[in-house]
């Protein structure tokens, strides 16, 4: 298993600083009114066996400055500190400095540890945008953010059969109650992972939107999703459209009947 290199964030040794603790927790929340000037190009990553390496790329969209950057991957726990991850690829280059309007390839490369041979594995690629250290008079009352995009990398290994929208097609749901609740109980009888943007439900052609909030099943996992607006949709409730996302990260909608209905 890898370790990834820890590169700390250049807070300023005058200024306040942020423990490691305290920096998780705004990691978790996203640092929600940061502009983020590094984006990857694409939403997910698929990590075939079969190849050597994948590449992405990373781009800095700021004019004017330089960026500077932590990548590394996890196995799903987003508050391990990346030190502490491990996971069956090396990823070059750990840390990247960006210049305006610049791109950088990062290569994933898998270690040949073994993995589930007959299912679908999901790991996570983390980039973490450091934030510029600042030199100053006022620099003692300045909180500084760093902020972090999480994408999901999902390992194929050799002996995974079928395809991804084989899989799609044999998701099986039904609408249930519980304490007046309803929502779609949904199980994912194949050994890929299945993500969604949302889904409608209705009779026949006529459908209502019934979820916008998306999700995802792992292989073999069973989860009911909330339904909006139960009321207002076409009864009897007999067809599903589920809006899933595909290796590109766009949408591919696929309807179905419904295994059963209220």
């Amino acid at each position: 298993m890898t370790k990834p290199h820890i590169c700390r964030p250049p807070f300023p040794a005058s200024g306040r600083s942020l423990t490691n603790a305290a920096l998780l927790v705004l990691l978790a929340l996203g640092a929600q009114g940061a502009q983020a000037d590094m984006l990857i190009d694409g939403t997910r990553i698929v990590y075939s066996e079969a190849r050597r390496d994948v590449s992405l790329n990373i781009r800095n969209v700021d004019p004017t400055g330089n960026a500077m950057v932590q990548l590394w991957l996890d196995d799903g726990d987003a508050a391990a500190e990346p030190e502490k991850t491990s996971t069956p690829f090396i990823l070059t280059p750990n840390v990247a400095r960006v210049g305006p309007n610049g791109r950088q390839t990062v290569r994933l490369s898998y270690t040949g540890e073994p993995q589930n041979p007959e299912q679908e594995s999901l790991f996570w690629f983390n980039m973490l945008e450091l934030p510029p250290s600042f030199k100053g008079s006022s620099d003692a009352d300045r909180v500084v953010f760093a902020r972090r995009t999480r994408i999901k990398l999902f390992f194929r290994p050799k002996g995974l059969k079928g395809e991804p929208v084989q899989a799609m097609k044999q998701l099986q749901c039904s609408p249930t109650n519980a304490a007046g609740t309803w929502a779609l109980e949904c199980y994912n009888p194949s050994r890929f992972h299945l993500s969604f943007f949302g889904f409608s439900l209705g009779s026949g052609g006529d459908k209502g939107r019934a979820n916008d909030e998306g999700g995802m099943l792992k292989p073999l996992e069973r989860l009911r999703f909330s339904i909006k607006d139960y009321d207002k949709l076409p009864q009897p409730l007999t067809t599903l459209a589920v809006d899933f996302v595909n290796d590109y990260g766009g949408a591919i909608t696929l309807e179905s009947t419904l295994k059963a209905t209220p």
